[in-house]
């Protein structure tokens, strides 16, 4: 599969397929043609939406990577769900969180800060978390549920926010809230400047839209969503992971990446130049099992030092939560002046404090 042979005019091309294919961008194109080796191109449209559209294309040639990081063997014979697993009875379903119509695209840059009201970014990237999903579940109820080759094995919904500009500081906040109502209140932590101590959550059962009508949390608080058997997020598979990844020589790329600490409220902060950073696939990966599930995945599938799972067991909660494992990282440019083209990590640590689910 040629991912970078024009198939698009240049008018149509997606801004961050733009910014790839530029001269010097040969490492970071060396990693996405790692991940697609041996993707097979279903419908002969993969290409040009890769170029197109983009943001639902790469996250699919990341979990493709992952599955094969995995050893997980992909039957492509079926047109649907993305990835059919049959040797392992699962099928997986890839889905992004995009913008609103007429809200402004995650390729969007204003300035270089963190969002100013942390809920307010956060409500809105629930929201649109939560319709992805509930689509998904849908479009499984209706059509996927009746395929022979779909039919008793566990449905796995792969899903990522790209739905606004820095839509990655996210983190862990939203998909915790649509799935379990689970939500910390950063902004009252802030303004108390931590006087209320370790961040805890709370119980959010519902986000508004706009019109005011209210949207229900929780879809793995009952039994509503018992065909999803799990929940595959990662806010870090970003062209920062393909930075990361990469073998580029370049001295002025700089990493920022907050780790978990178990010791403390506060995550590692680690910064390190590209020769020193060290991440992995699979870093910052998260599995999320429905404790409802008909047909549940078994944790051992997807178990890895780097990776965060969270599942019912024995009439209680484990999670598989290990120091070192990524929650947040950006990568950005050091100029010949010294100065970074980065936004201010500070105000980003508070995302990745506090107990998780």
């Amino acid at each position: 599969m040629r991912l970078f042979d024009p198939l698009v005019d240049e008018a149509r091309q997606h801004p961050n397929f733009r910014n790839i294919v530029r001269p010097g961008n040969g490492f970071a194109l060396d990693v996405l043609n790692d991940w697609a080796r041996g993707f097979v191109d279903r419908d002969g449209k993969f290409v040009e939406e890769f170029q197109a559209s983009f943001n639902s294309a790469f996250w699919e040639l990341y979990l493709f990577a992952v599955l094969k990081e995995y050893g997980l063997t992909v039957d492509f014979s079926h047109a649907r769900p993305d990835f059919c697993i049959p040797d392992r009875g699962l099928v997986v379903e890839a889905t992004v969180a995009s913008n609103a119509q007429g809200a402004e695209p995650e390729h969007v840059r204003r300035g270089n800060m963190p969002p100013r009201d942390l809920n307010a970014f956060n409500f809105e990237s629930i929201l649109r978390l939560s319709n992805s999903l509930s689509e998904k579940h849908k479009k499984y109820v209706q059509s996927y549920a009746h395929l022979d080759h779909v039919k008793g094995k566990s449905y796995v919904i792969a899903v990522t926010n790209f739905d606004r500009p820095f839509s990655f500081v996210a983190c862990q906040r939203p998909i915790e809230a649509v799935l379990h109502s689970y939500y910390v209140d950063e902004e009252r932590h802030i303004a108390t400047r931590g006087r209320e101590g370790r961040l805890e959550g709370e119980q959010l059962q519902h986000v508004s839209k706009d019109n005011g009508s209210p949207v229900e949390l929780g879809l793995f608080c009952s039994p509503a969503y018992s065909d999803i058997s799990a929940v595959i997020f990662s806010s870090c598979a970003t062209w920062g992971k393909v930075r990361a990844l990469s073998s580029d020589p370049n001295p002025n790329i700089l990493f920022t990446a907050l780790r978990y600490n178990p010791a403390g409220g506060q995550p590692h902060v680690v910064e390190e130049p590209k020769s020193r950073y060290v991440e992995s696939l699979l870093d910052g990966l998260r599995i999320y099992h429905n404790p409802y599930a008909a047909r549940p995945l078994d944790p051992a599938l997807f178990r890895h030092p780097h990776v965060f799972q969270s599942y019912y067991q024995k009439g209680d909660w484990v999670y598989e939560l290990r120091e070192g494992q990524l929650m947040f990282r950006e990568a950005c440019y050091i100029s010949t002046g010294g100065d970074r083209r980065s936004m201010n990590v500070q105000g980003i640590v508070t995302r990745t404090s506090g107990e998780n689910t």
